[in-house]
């Protein structure tokens, strides 16, 4: 009588694992059909004009408007074009020895930067407001 109860209490241990597997499917696919509720064509060729790829590479110093040569870091500096993290310690160590720049022309007084390199930033700094 005894092996009888234990075998019907493994019975019921194996459907109430059953159960619970098929309970974690069915909620696997609902889960993934969320993510995946399009189709997928993997054939199809995209094109540059359906992704949004522009012609000219846009810089993050252009996602990020410009930047103020006055306040940022060496973080935000090294966005530029042409600026490393070496040249952005000159730029924060000569604004730390001479004070803030008053035009962005300014930073042509740094060592390191001249015509061609300030070409290159000045649409991406300001000297704030």
């Amino acid at each position: 009588m005894r092996e009888k109860t234990l075998n019907e209490n493994n019975s019921k241990e194996k459907y109430k694992c059953l159960i619970v597997l098929v309970l974690f499917f069915i909620c696997g696919v609902c889960y993934s059909h969320s993510f995946y509720s399009g189709t997928l064509d993997m054939g199809r060729k995209i094109t540059v004009e359906e992704i949004g790829v522009t012609e000219k590479p846009v810089s993050a110093a252009e996602i990020l408007d410009q930047i103020n040569i006055n306040t940022a870091g060496t973080e935000e500096l090294i966005l530029l074009p042409s600026v490393g993290e070496g040249r952005a310690e000159d730029i924060i160590k000569y604004r730390e020895e001479n004070g803030d720049f008053s035009r962005i022309e300014d930073i042509m007084r740094v060592s390191g930067i001249g015509e061609k390199t300030f070409e290159e930033i000045k649409e991406q700094i300001t000297v704030g407001e």
